[in-house]
């Protein structure tokens, strides 16, 4: 019995002797490689250097944000764009209109710096969730593009199909979906000074959407009575009308700024812009909001100072971490060990296995 235990344990042995790596220093992991070593004096080296390249770019960026003009108004609450919108208690008790065909009310803007023209018209939303699971999948991105879309119809749910009431027979609707039949349709006319300013509506769409994505066919069945929440005519066809292509481009987060449009024209400082709203969308029934805004732009883009701010916090950072750790490397310093010692610096048994070989 001693004498097979003996065999078994070295067949064992063998056996696992057979699936040891191939001595190479790929599979010894042996390959030269760069190890530094993290005293304190490299390690503040390091975030001196990110601290020198951050601060200055956060400064740029800050100072292009601040360099944008713009001029904000929310209109949804003010009491001319308001009243009327529900013209019964009923209806202003649901927060629904059941025939309303919105407000006309007028605003008045007045930049206090001159926005160089391309002047870009946004409205902005709040609490309005156009990432919400069942909005975003109601839709048929195959349709919208032209291409045969078979059983992808059925994602368009509940707003696939319309019924005939007289006859009852179901007509495809095209574009389908809850984000095409809620398509945004409050609606800006603009003068300034008292001389009305048209507003281009074209080049507002990403171009890669308009060409790609979005067919050139004519829409049908589409939501177009505009005395219910959202949806309007559209057309000419669907890749012609890019304030439609922006609004299904999905916002990720519940406050959100669309482009509607430009204004190829300068605005005084001080002018007065009269602002003709037709406010029709909705958004009281869930606690939303809508702006509008006039912006200029920089080399970065909007407004928004947060990349700005990010570059300067980390660039300050990693400036005071330098400064500790630098302390740390004169008073009171820390004796740094042989670096001979390190393993990587001494030639281990399995290099000199390899550089036997």
């Amino acid at each position: 019995i001693p004498v097979t235990t003996h065999v078994a344990a070295g067949a064992r042995e063998s056996e696992m002797g057979n699936q040891e790596p191939k001595n190479s220093r790929f599979t010894q992991q042996q390959l030269p490689a760069w190890r530094p070593t993290l005293t304190p004096a490299a390690v503040s080296g390091m975030l001196f250097v990110v601290a020198v390249v951050f601060i200055p770019l956060g400064a740029v960026c800050l100072g292009a944000s601040n360099s944008v003009d713009e001029v904000r108004r929310r209109y949804d609450d003010d009491p001319a764009c308001f009243a009327g919108f529900f013209p019964t208690d009923a209806e202003a008790n649901r927060r629904r209109s059941d025939a309303g065909a919105g407000v006309t009310c007028e605003l008045t803007l007045t930049p206090k710096r001159t926005l160089k023209a391309p002047v870009y018209v946004y409205y902005e939303m709040r609490n309005v969730l156009q990432n919400h699971r069942r909005f975003v999948k109601s839709r048929s991105d195959g349709q919208l593009a032209g291409r045969p879309h078979g059983d992808d119809i059925g994602f368009c749910e509940p707003k696939a199909y319309v019924v005939n009431d007289t006859d009852g027979t179901k007509s495809e609707v095209n574009p389908c979906g809850l984000m095409a039949w809620s398509t945004f349709n409050d609606t800006y006319a603009f003068e300034v000074d008292g001389v009305e300013v048209p507003v281009n509506a074209t080049g507002v769409a990403w171009r890669s959407d308009v060409v790609e994505k979005f067919a050139e066919y004519k829409p049908a069945n589409v939501n177009d009575d505009v005395a219910t929440r959202g949806g309007r005519a559209i057309g000419p066809s669907v890749s012609r009308d890019e304030r439609f292509i922006v609004w299904m481009r999905t916002a990720a987060l519940p406050k959100f700024r669309k482009l509607w449009g430009r204004i190829e024209r300068d605005v005084p400082a001080g002018a007065t812009v009269r602002v003709r709203v037709h406010n029709v969308w909705n958004a009281y029934a869930f606690g939303g909001s809508k702006s509008l805004v006039l912006s200029t732009t920089s080399f970065l883009g909007g407004k928004n100072a947060f990349l700005g701010a990010a570059y300067l916090a980390v660039g300050t950072s990693c400036a005071l971490a330098s400064a500790v750790f630098l302390y740390f490397h004169f008073k009171p310093p820390r004796r740094v060990g042989d670096m001979s010692e390190l393993s990587w610096q001494k030639t281990s048994g399995v290099s000199a296995r390899v550089n036997a070989y």
